[in-house]
């Protein structure tokens, strides 16, 4: 079943970042008590956000922490990094977003067969195509798309659905798109991903668009006017003002574009790499994780969320190079005193930039009302 449930906090292009008391620390107010108290303040905190998104920190049986705090020293030489940002510098006219997708999910997987499932999604673009006459409207083509993915539709009698056993999108494999494909359950990732994938096969005007935590289809009639389309709802269409409502957003990100509105071509494939951006970072592969955001935010510089990864990928490094390895704040080297500093800088900047332009913290009144919701509809 689909889930009408208009509210995708929990569905996420990213993990979420918690609000961590004395998040600011900042160059030249660091001393070895002001870091003591700051660890006090923010250890239940870092508990949750352990629980929630990363295994637990291991100390490191040397002394000096990795010096990963900055620009990925690597990442000229990194394979994946230059395919991907060869990607997402390429002409639009020439960028093909079933190609981008598949190529990020071979990243992640390398038994993902680029070549047999963009064939896999030409035939499925043909299928569709034959249920629709030749000089049929594109309402009439985006309609039978709907009908094809979600039902009802005789001839695919066990449509695509939300899954609700991972309703957040938390596992990665579970935004592959050759996951969505075999199992036939998605989520905020991949459902409107492969929408928008056949709709453009199709001939359709669809892109991919930003909601906070959320991505969702934008479809242009034949007279301009643009609706959204909400695949972890059966695709049907959905208001702004509904968004707005149950996933609230601030005048200044609507202002800003951060959410709402539609994505070009090369902002729809930039978005599709924060599954990578996942997945580095949670193989503790953060300087990784910071270069995938980088190559993104390149492209797309309004996407606050993925500021606020960034800014998690720092306090990451954080925790891994000093928290889990000094508790007592006096152990700390002198000469590694300011690589904290700088972590912690740009923990603050990244999360400042994103405040800038209108992002928020969402609140966890919302998560724990969506995640009644799913429950719901898990039980019915």
């Amino acid at each position: 079943m689909s889930v009408d449930h208009g509210d995708h906090r929990g569905c996420s292009t990213g993990r979420r970042r918690r609000d961590i008391d004395g998040f600011r620390v900042m160059a030249g107010t660091f001393t070895a008590a002001c870091y003591y108290q700051y660890m006090l303040r923010i250890a239940p905190a870092i508990a949750l956000m352990s629980a929630l998104l990363c295994p637990p920190a291991i100390a490191q049986g040397s002394t000096a922490p990795i010096r990963d705090g900055g620009p990925y020293s690597t990442s000229a030489s990194d394979v994946q990094l230059n395919t991907l940002r060869a990607m997402l510098r390429q002409p639009e006219a020439a960028m093909d977003l079933a190609r981008v997708k598949l190529t990020i999910d071979h990243m992640i997987d390398p038994t993902v067969d680029i070549e047999g499932l963009l064939a896999q999604l030409d035939g499925m673009a043909r299928e569709i195509r034959k249920l629709y006459p030749a000089n049929a409207s594109k309402q009439v083509a985006v309609e039978t798309l709907r009908a094809y993915l979600h039902g009802p539709d005789p001839q695919h009698p066990r449509p695509f659905q939300y899954d609700l056993d991972d309703p957040q999108g938390t596992k990665v494999t579970n935004k592959l798109l050759t996951t969505y494909l075999r199992t036939k359950r998605g989520n905020c990732v991949s459902m409107p991903i492969l929408f928008v994938i056949l709709g453009q096969k199709l001939g359709i005007d669809v892109t991919l668009a930003r909601g906070p935590q959320h991505l969702f289809v934008k479809y242009r009639d034949e007279q301009g006017r643009l609706f959204n389309l909400e695949t972890t709802s059966g695709g049907f269409p959905r208001l702004d003002s509904s968004y707005q409502r149950d996933t609230p957003m601030t005048t200044q990100s609507l202002t800003n574009g951060v959410y709402m509105r539609p994505l070009s071509q090369r902002e729809s494939a930039a978005a599709m790499a924060e599954t990578l951006r996942q997945h580095f970072f949670e193989r503790g592969q953060v300087p990784r994780g910071i270069a995938v955001a980088s190559a993104m935010l390149e492209i797309s510089p309004d996407d606050a969320e993925t500021m606020v990864s960034v800014s998690y990928g720092y306090w990451r490094l954080e925790q891994k190079n000093f928290q889990a390895k000094y508790p007592n704040p006096d152990s700390i080297p002198h000469e590694l005193r300011p690589y904290l500093r700088d972590l912690q800088e740009k923990q603050a900047l990244w999360r400042s930039k994103a405040e800038a332009l209108g992002w928020r913290e969402p609140e966890q009144a919302q998560e724990e009302q969506y995640k009644e919701i799913v429950k719901k509809a898990r039980n019915s």
